[in-house]
């Protein structure tokens, strides 16, 4: 399939087990030539970025996600900082990010975390793989913040979702993909108590993603992501295929 550029960057964004959706646009990227030239993202999307750079394909990242050894190097944390740790020296975490140092993955790859030290958020595209993919990833008070280079970081998705930032003024042909796609004709409901809680909670995180989705060069989002649960594996291969389906009405759309 050809498409209309040879520059393609994804902005993969934040979403917890939504990332299975990623994980279908790119394997339909796999399936179809669709060559990608860069990669930045946040949370999930920073872990599935650097791992396809470093050469692990859709299919492979998809195994892993499901498989037993990745929530065996899930670690109750006993309330210190957080609820849950990972347990970074699990071969399995490897596996999924076998390149150490970002500078060193074959194509550029940034990754953002938020230090709370300085109250600054990053873009990093050389470091420690691991460690700055599970900083990224860190969303308090679920996961414990992850201390690197004097810095106190969490998930960078809560101030930049989708950073198309790191990949903008580089000639590339920006195609963001939102894990929080709002519905067309949504329904306003009464809000319960759980759901004000909720409002609050991601209430940057829309309006800090509204840049992304107003720049970007394409946008690749379903508002049947939302059926999906963001803490649950159980509806991984669904998800997957939602992905490929939107993929392909996407490029199908711009050819």
């Amino acid at each position: 399939m050809n498409i209309p550029t040879n520059n393609l960057a994804l902005a993969l964004g934040g979403g917890a087990a939504r990332g299975a959706f990623h994980l279908g646009v790119l394997d339909f990227c796999e399936q179809h030539n669709i060559e990608i030239q860069a990669y930045s993202g946040s949370s999930i999307g920073a872990i599935i970025s650097a791992s396809h750079a470093s050469g692990i394909t859709a299919k492979e990242q998809l195994k892993i996600f499901a498989s037993k050894e990745l929530r065996q190097a899930l670690k109750f944390n006993y309330f210190r900082n957080g609820l849950l740790r990972i347990d970074t020296s699990n071969k399995i975490v490897k596996e999924l990010l076998p390149i150490a140092k970002l500078e060193n993955i074959p194509k550029p790859v940034w990754v953002n975390a938020y230090d709370l030290k300085k109250r600054e958020l990053h873009y990093f595209n050389s470091g420690d793989t691991v460690t700055l993919c599970m900083a990224s990833s860190a969303l308090v008070p679920i996961f414990k913040p992850v201390s690197y280079e004097g810095m106190y970081l969490i998930d960078g998705g809560l101030f930049d979702n989708i950073p198309i930032k790191p990949l903008q003024n580089k000639n590339y042909d920006i195609y963001s993909v939102d894990l929080f796609a709002k519905e067309h004709n949504s329904i306003v409901k009464k809000p319960t108590t759980m759901k004000k809680i909720k409002k609050s909670l991601f209430k940057q995180l829309h309006e800090n993603h509204k840049h992304s989705v107003e720049n970007t060069n394409y946008y690749l989002g379903s508002p049947h992501i939302r059926n999906f649960s963001l803490f649950t594996f159980q509806e991984l291969e669904e998800c997957f295929k939602l992905g490929i389906k939107e993929a392909q009405n996407h490029f199908l759309d711009i050819l």
